[in-house]
């Protein structure tokens, strides 16, 4: 998953959702009095989280199943010179013999875990790897965007002239959506290269979700947006963010 994305990633604007992200997180970190000093990002993508967080003054650490995510996250920090220990492991198996005061995982990358069992092993690992007063925060597509946005076919072409084609089926009795990415990156001149990759995501209710999350152990959970501020009716937006303790 992501073998072939991970070389054209941040040049196809992705990164951004991390830094902005990140600016809202820390601000509501300012809001709630929270100083984390460790950070651990699972499914870590490029390492863009990381590298705010270390630039933040927060000792970070990320992983991710894809080994050509993990290198491309070590050549990121190594152009700011950072020194970040990125690895290959699995989010819902990953063990690293030490515990964080904030533990992220962003992007939707929790919903390509397909049964909610899968996100009950990951909350509980991530349970474990938590120093107490710490915080968990993830984000999720909820069933309105892959029903929505994952259904039908969208072509769009970026400031760049790279192009992105998505072609999306929902299915409703699963509560998943499965998406081919054909993308062409605009070289120099007229020359293009590019990739096409398929992923699978699910998603649940956001009392499901709670409930998984009560399983692991975390007692204090909010849903909000990307700005932190609450949601009545988390189900009926396309995107929540999940604040644990």
């Amino acid at each position: 998953m992501y073998d072939k994305i991970a070389k054209f990633y941040d040049r196809l604007g992705w990164k951004n959702y991390s830094e902005r992200l990140w600016k809202y997180m820390l601000s509501y970190f300012k809001e709630i009095n929270f100083n984390p000093r460790t950070h651990l990002d699972i499914a870590c993508g490029t390492g863009i989280l990381c590298i705010n967080a270390m630039e933040a003054g927060i000792k970070s650490e990320g992983l991710d199943i894809s080994i050509h995510m993990v290198r491309k996250a070590i050549e990121n920090a190594k152009d700011k010179n950072m020194d970040i220990n990125f690895i290959q492991e699995d989010m819902r198996s990953f063990e690293m013999n030490k515990k964080y005061d904030l533990i992220t995982c962003t992007y939707d990358a929790i919903n390509h875990l397909l049964t909610l069992d899968e996100w009950l092993m990951t909350f509980s690992n991530v349970k474990k790897h938590l120093n107490y007063g710490g915080i968990f925060i993830f984000d999720c597509n909820t069933l309105k965007a892959l029903r929505e946005r994952w259904n039908g076919f969208h072509m769009q072409k970026d400031s760049n002239g790279n192009y992105i084609i998505q072609k999306a089926i929902f299915y409703e009795d699963k509560g998943q959506a499965s998406a081919t990415f054909t993308v062409f990156i605009k070289e120099d001149g007229r020359l293009y290269d590019g990739f096409e990759e398929t992923f699978t995501e699910a998603a649940f209710y956001s009392e499901d979700i709670i409930d998984a999350l009560n399983k692991a152990g975390f007692t204090e959970v909010s849903i909000t947006n990307m700005e932190f501020k609450m949601l009545d009716e988390p189900d009926g937006e396309y995107r929540n963010v999940y604040v644990c303790k």
